[in-house]
């Protein structure tokens, strides 16, 4: 089951409109339809607003969504983020802080991407 089907599962199962879990996770009612109609997904954040909503994990909602990132821009995200240690004090970044800031470098990456193609932009290299 896609994301987009499981969150409409999900709220239906919760007697609640779109209207009602927008208003509840703090979006739009219209950039709720567009998670369930697949135009767009959730940040980590909203994710997680929406996992505790309906009582289940972000890993059992969040599974199979369409947009993910391959293991080395993976690999290229949790590089950024060591290097980031400088940003939280110098101090060790919780398991769960790293989650969070992983999914924002994600979706950032992701809007990138459409925002790129959307405006026909090509990727500069500095260097």
């Amino acid at each position: 089951m896609e994301f987009k089907e499981r969150i409409r599962v999900l709220r239906r199962e919760a007697g609640l409109t779109q209207r009602d879990t927008a208003e509840r996770i703090g979006v739009t009612y219209r950039t709720y339809q567009n998670y369930e109609a697949g135009v767009s997904v959730p940040s980590g954040i909203t994710l997680s607003k929406l996992a505790s909503l309906f009582g289940v994990s972000m890993d059992m909602l969040g599974n199979n969504t369409e947009k993910t990132v391959s293991g080395a821009e993976n690999r290229e995200l949790s590089a950024l983020l060591e290097e980031m240690q400088a940003l939280f004090m110098g101090g060790r970044v919780s398991d769960e802080d790293k989650k969070y800031v992983i999914e924002a470098l994600t979706e950032g990456y992701w809007r990138s991407k459409e925002l790129n193609k959307k405006y026909g932009r090509k990727r500069q290299d500095n260097g």
